[in-house]
């Protein structure tokens, strides 16, 4: 059984070069042969013409000499010519020295040009006759005879010679047919040394794209795509369990402090209360903040599903602002809703795009200090829908902007507030599912701003 791809195209190539040299040949072959034989019925029709002509105008004698006279040109052992009367009895033959055995008989012609042509072998001889019966007049009937040998020897030896020139021709294909897909696997040889290596778990190649057709670089480039997501995977899987291993330090540490004090003195019912609740409280903490761990790695990575529907931007924004009004209110902050008039619509996952809005919010809410203010701008551009959050917080440092999305990233001046630092990580992650980014504007003491871009719905 063969099992190589480049094996089985050398064979099916090779065998369709094969059929269709056959195919060639065949055709060629039949045009040949019905060239010759019109050629040859070409010239028997002219000699049975010249020998009516002459027994219209010369009569029985010089019909006579004129069937002998056409039988010696075209030689007496290739031609036979025999002159029947409307008895059908033979009146005048040409020498029939090589046709010993001529035992055949006309017979009325029944086509309208009173003329019948028939191929046969006749008795005695190695080649086929062809044969010409026809009515010259006054219930006269001509018969003539031409043996087709040298058209039968010009046939076997095209036969021949094709079939030499077959057996090169399908060696020459099979060769050519070899390289050709050599050639095309080329491109697929050097994809499976790539996977060779990324089964090792070396990720640092990729495919390189050559001139090896439209199909075979579209595979590069999708096999180089699955790498690169490969490699986002293993990175999140390290971001996470990294961050697990030191971020979540800290408030198992807490618990553990906890639990340590209540169990190391004599407490009451109340103070063991305490501390189980404080203890679910913190566990809380924990669940939520691996929880949006988890989310940004599958979001990130483009594992979780993300249904996309026809949303408007204008009514998130307002409900967003509502629910943080109170809050705002609370801490003394002036916030402002400024919403286009003009629907707002993008495709996607509502509760995800409600979300990073509301996180934008509530991170611009905690970090303003009380009689400052915070604006929602919604609008939008020719090709986006842009979401605006600004505050009159204390800004962040230029060289620090770089690092604000990334997971846990706790400023100095934050360091006092709650929060774990997820917030904007999971609010860029989810806006980059959705064809979109989160860009900032800050400037040290004077606030910051931070704008969703998202890709307009077509209309």
């Amino acid at each position: 059984m063969i099992r190589t791809l480049s094996a089985r195209l050398t064979l099916q190539l090779s065998f369709l070069f094969a059929l269709l040299t056959l195919a060639a040949f065949t055709l060629s072959y039949i045009n040949l042969k019905s060239i010759l034989l019109e050629k040859t019925d070409a010239n028997i029709t002219i000699d049975a013409f010249e020998i009516a002509k002459t027994l219209q105008t010369g009569g029985m004698p010089e019909a006579i000499r004129e069937i002998r006279l056409e039988a010696e040109a075209e030689g007496i052992n290739r031609v036979f010519i025999r002159l029947f009367s409307p008895e059908r009895e033979v009146l005048a033959t040409s020498n029939l020295s090589a046709w010993p055995e001529l035992k055949i008989k006309p017979q009325e012609p029944k086509t309208e040009d009173r003329r019948d042509f028939t191929t046969l072998l006749l008795e005695g001889m190695r080649h086929k006759t062809r044969i010409l019966t026809q009515d010259i007049g006054g219930g006269y009937l001509l018969q003539i005879g031409f043996l087709l040998k040298e058209d039968t020897s010009l046939l076997v030896g095209f036969r021949q010679g094709f079939a030499t020139v077959f057996v090169a021709l399908v060696i020459m294909g099979a060769l050519s047919s070899f390289l050709i897909s050599k050639r095309a696997m080329r491109g697929v040889e050097r994809i499976r040394h790539i996977a060779n290596r990324v089964s090792q778990g070396d990720f640092s190649h990729r495919v390189v794209l050559g001139n090896d057709g439209e199909e075979i670089e579209n595979l590069a480039r999708t096999f180089n795509q699955m790498q690169e997501k490969i490699q986002v995977l293993i990175h999140e899987l390290q971001d996470v369990t990294n961050n697990i291993a030191h971020d979540l330090r800290s408030p198992l540490t807490r618990i553990r402090g906890l639990v340590e004090t209540t169990l190391t003195g004599k407490q009451n019912i109340a103070e063991y209360q305490e501390m189980a609740g404080s203890v679910i409280e913190e566990c809380d903490k924990l669940t939520g903040m691996v929880n949006t761990m988890l989310e940004i790695a599958e979001t990130d990575a483009g594992i979780r599903t993300m249904p996309k529907t026809s949303v408007n931007m204008a009514e998130i924004t307002r409900d967003v602002g509502q629910l943080f009004y109170t809050v705002a209110e609370d801490k003394g902050l002036d916030i402002q809703i400024m919403v286009a008039a003009d629907p707002l619509e993008v495709r996607g996952d509502r509760s995800r795009l409600q979300r990073a809005v509301a996180n934008l919010v509530d991170n611009a809410i905690k970090y303003t200090p009380s009689g400052g203010e915070v604006k929602i701008y919604a609008q939008a551009n020719e090709t986006h829908i842009l979401i605006s959050v600004a505050d009159t917080g204390p800004g962040i440092p230029a060289e620090e902007t770089e690092h604000i999305f990334n997971r846990f990233c706790r400023l100095d001046q934050s360091r006092s507030t709650l929060g774990c630092g997820l917030g904007l990580s999971l609010a860029r992650t989810l806006i980059r599912a959705h064809g979109g980014d989160i860009h900032i504007e800050s400037q040290l003491g004077h606030g910051s701003t931070f704008t969703i871009s998202l890709p307009r719905q077509a209309v």
